[in-house]
């Protein structure tokens, strides 16, 4: 997968996430970017592999049983007004 596919999925589930304002779980952050974000071409792993990514970053955090945007993640998105 070229990189900047991999850059737009991971831009489009960071602001995705950022809109549930409770959070969101595994299993609905992995529906969401298989089927909404990707159309059905990502695997769990891969998914699980962009979540880590986000973490790594300090864009997301998990906080049980969800995982939700850090402010960090918040100024992220408003700097590249996405």
């Amino acid at each position: 997968m070229p990189q900047s596919e991999r850059s737009d999925i991971l831009k489009k589930l960071l602001k995705w996430l950022s809109t549930k304002e409770d959070g969101a779980t595994v299993q609905a952050i992995l529906q969401q970017t298989k089927w909404e974000i990707t159309e059905g071409g990502a695997t769990d792993n891969t998914i699980k592999k962009y979540i880590e990514d986000l973490q790594r970053a300090s864009l997301i955090e998990y906080k049980h049983p969800f995982w939700k945007v850090t402010n960090a993640g918040k100024q992220w998105l408003e700097r590249h007004s996405i």
